[in-house]
């Protein structure tokens, strides 16, 4: 690698095109990561005091019409080159980074580049392409391949992605790094009781109940939540959804819609009242790659319903309980169980607990960290025998 130019400090770069646009999952968990990186490792000027000696740390993003806002002064950022899609991140990013590291955590990175790191968050596009274009499929496919092989190091959010990545990818399990995600942002993040949640305490005076988030992705398995409530009928608890409507599941659905109270899209403190306030949350997906929301409910005491496949087992293990997504009843099942037992919920409640607090995100950047230095020490004796 080069070094920066007053010193003979080598620089890793950090791919920053994420602060352009808007955020969802993986740029949410690059965020953490990086945050947690600058809180707990890097010193003011933004540089690593590692086992081997000093690293600096930059961001280099896609030039923009007016500067990006820069969560982290301490970080340097460059904003470098034209376009901000993968056009830059193939042309620009490596040109660039070209005797650096660079680490990538939001799925895609160069093709060819050899010294940098990929963090591949699953494997869906190989595991359920259907729920894909073909044009995505096929790019998201060909790039975990080829920068799956070329990188010096893969990065990943559990032990089920990483046999996933191994299988569809062909990525060596040896050169695959195991960084699970944190769950302690939660902390950081206060309840908002707004007007419309205290508008819908109102109307549920005072009864218990679930929690779920909808999609249009079909992945997410919403259909199974409605499914399952009207398996129920009477006896299904109120239901309080978040996120993206789906109008075409609850058309085909005889459920009471009287029952059913979708809020849409909420902030981080809406949620985290909902959190607070839902006897149970129900996540009933069919493929996730880690499964961040069931760590997020159980962080402030909410009980949780999870599917039984993936990764989500590895990460609730015996905080949760599961069903199988592809049998509603099993699901409508688990509800009854849950929410007619107030004991029961009031262990899942101290199980959740305790599992959520085992994943920090200073867990996950030192993951990382260590990925780098096996991965450094091994690019530069393979790059000294080739000298």
């Amino acid at each position: 690698m080069t070094t920066t130019q007053q010193q003979n400090i080598p620089v890793i770069w950090i791919n920053a095109r994420f602060l352009t646009r808007a955020i969802t999952g993986v740029e949410r968990v690059a965020i953490e990561i990086i945050s947690a990186l600058v809180e707990h490792h890097l010193d003011a000027q933004g540089q690593w005091h590692s086992p081997g000696g000093r690293i600096q740390f930059q961001l280099i993003a896609p030039r923009t019409a007016t500067a990006l806002n820069n969560p982290w002064p301490s970080l340097p950022m460059k904003q470098t080159g034209t376009g901000n899609g993968h056009m830059w991140e193939q042309t620009v990013l490596p040109i660039v980074t070209w005797h650096d590291g660079l680490i990538n955590f939001c799925n895609t990175g160069p093709l060819f580049k050899r010294c940098q790191w990929m963090f591949f968050h699953d494997a869906q596009t190989f595991a359920i392409p259907e729920n894909f274009t073909k044009a995505l499929r096929f790019w998201y496919q060909t790039l975990f391949r080829i920068s799956g092989y070329f990188s010096i190091g893969i990065l990943t959010n559990s032990r089920f992605s990483a046999k996933e990545l191994s299988r569809y990818a062909a990525i060596a399990p040896e050169r695959i790094t195991v960084a699970p995600l944190g769950a302690d942002h939660m902390d950081r993040r206060k309840a908002d009781f707004s007007q419309r949640l205290q508008a819908l305490m109102d109307a549920l005076k005072g009864k218990p109940f679930v929690l779920a988030v909808s999609s249009t992705s079909p992945n997410k398995n919403f259909a199974s939540v409605i499914a399952a409530l009207s398996l129920l009928g009477e006896d299904a608890p109120p239901c309080v959804i978040v996120g993206q409507r789906y109008d075409r599941v609850f058309a085909s659905s005889p459920i009471d819609t009287q029952r059913v109270h979708h809020l849409g899209y909420v902030s981080d403190g809406e949620l985290v009242a909902l959190y607070q306030r839902a006897g149970l949350l129900i996540y009933p997906s069919f493929y996730e790659g880690f499964g961040l929301p069931p760590l997020e409910a159980m962080w402030h005491g909410c009980p949780v319903i999870a599917a039984n496949t993936s990764a989500l087992p590895e990460v609730c293990a015996d905080a949760a309980i599961y069903c199988d997504p592809h049998q509603p009843q099993t699901l409508s099942d688990a509800i009854a169980r849950v929410m007619q037992n107030e004991p029961l919920r009031q262990n899942m409640r101290l199980l959740g607990i305790q599992r959520a607090r085992k994943y920090l995100w200073s867990n996950t950047v030192q993951h990382v960290l260590d990925s780098l230095i096996q991965n450094l020490a091994l690019h530069s004796s393979q790059t000294s025998r080739d000298l």
